[in-house]
């Protein structure tokens, strides 16, 4: 949350990774809804100056954000809002049913990977493109710079109702195509990812990418209109 808030409010920062944190915490299923509630009139004035989906339009900073299908506190509906309203360059990662707490949101190895990457010199994170829906497929295409290759990529989905700390999700295969090098800036290496349309039924889905480090990365969420 505070990762959220500061990197929007100061440039200077390389990189930023808030794990869980994000806004629109007046919306939705978050369980800091009913406390921001209880402001009353001075409810709007609060979202205004302290919610990070009012200052996130403003991060120019590199932000990647961590965090789980089934948050009771970040939920994944406010989360994406957060997600997309950031103008600059940002990365994702949405593991299914992943715990909330200290450790578990210290356990993410992409966490040191992607700052390393901002502030080392170190490999960039897979880089997946907007997952598009073309007959009873989904294709989504996805950069890396080598040498490191990309293991496997995963759709998941969920078709339940009620709300999002209870959903069941579930996890099939996609398929990666070999890689393909292009040279331009840098020489980078492209796969096609090719999974399964989700049932008709599915309300939320996404595609997560993982290489040959065990790094994953996700695609955007989707939500079923």
């Amino acid at each position: 949350y505070t990762t959220c808030l500061v990197a929007s409010l100061d440039d200077r920062f390389k990189a930023a990774v808030p794990v869980y944190g994000c806004g629109f915490l007046h919306e939705g299923e978050s369980v800091q809804k009913p406390s921001i509630d209880k402001l009353g009139d001075r409810k709007a004035l609060w979202v205004k100056e302290y919610d990070p989906g009012s200052l996130l339009p403003r991060c120019r900073v590199p932000i990647f954000f961590v965090n789980g299908t089934n948050d009771i506190h970040y939920v994944l509906d406010s989360y994406m809002k957060s997600y997309h309203v950031v103008p600059g360059e940002k990365q994702i990662r949405i593991q299914v049913n992943m715990p909330h707490g200290h450790p578990p949101g210290w356990a993410p190895k992409e966490i040191g990977l992607f700052i390393d990457s901002k502030c080392r010199n170190g490999q960039a994170l897979p880089l997946p493109g907007k997952p598009v829906i073309e007959g009873d497929h989904i294709k989504v295409a996805c950069t890396s710079p080598p040498p490191t290759k990309l293991k496997k990529a995963e759709l998941h989905y969920t078709t339940d109702t009620g709300p999002r700390s209870k959903r069941k999700w579930t996890t099939i295969p996609a398929t990666l195509s070999p890689p393909l090098l292009t040279s331009g800036a840098a020489i980078m290496q492209t796969n096609d990812i090719t999974a399964p349309k989700p049932p008709a039924e599915a309300n939320t889905w996404y595609i997560s990418i993982t290489d040959e480090r065990d790094a994953m990365v996700s695609t955007e969420v989707q939500f079923a209109p």
